[in-house]
């Protein structure tokens, strides 16, 4: 039986990091779009560090370039149950919970990385003002 966790979403922090953040995340695209973008930027060597969904169903995301060896895996726009069937498999296999967007209408996005990428991601968030997310057991 898996244990349960109660998860604390990234927050945007106000100041000077929003105005970096406006000029700075991809558009709001449709998911084929949002797909194509991420391709591309992936194809550059960018890796989405943050991403969000909106109540029309659009994403958007942050993108920063991996520390050499790391890596990353994103899901956009889901329920809580697949978010925590994602999140368990994660926590199987190490890779702690990066970002965490939680859209209207309980739409869960989510970004986790490699051990090995978490502390230089943990810093290009906090350049952007983005808290990282955390997630604590349930007793």
């Amino acid at each position: 039986m898996k244990s349960a966790y109660t998860y604390v979403p990234s927050k945007m922090l106000n100041g000077d990091a929003e105005y970096l953040r406006e000029r700075s995340f991809t558009r709001w695209m449709s998911p084929d779009l949002n797909q194509a973008a991420s391709d591309f930027l992936r194809n550059l060597g960018l890796f989405p560090i943050y991403v969000e969904s909106s109540k029309d169903n659009l994403r958007r995301s942050l993108h920063w370039q991996l520390p050499e060896g790391g890596a990353c895996e994103v899901r956009s726009a889901h329920t809580l149950a697949q978010f925590m069937e994602f999140d368990n498999a994660n926590i199987d296999r190490g890779w702690p919970l990066l970002s965490l967007h939680i859209g209207e209408g309980d739409v869960y996005s989510a970004v986790w990385v490699s051990p090995e990428a978490f502390k230089s991601a943990q810093r290009v968030l906090a350049g952007y003002g983005i808290t990282p997310a955390s997630r604590m057991l349930v007793t």
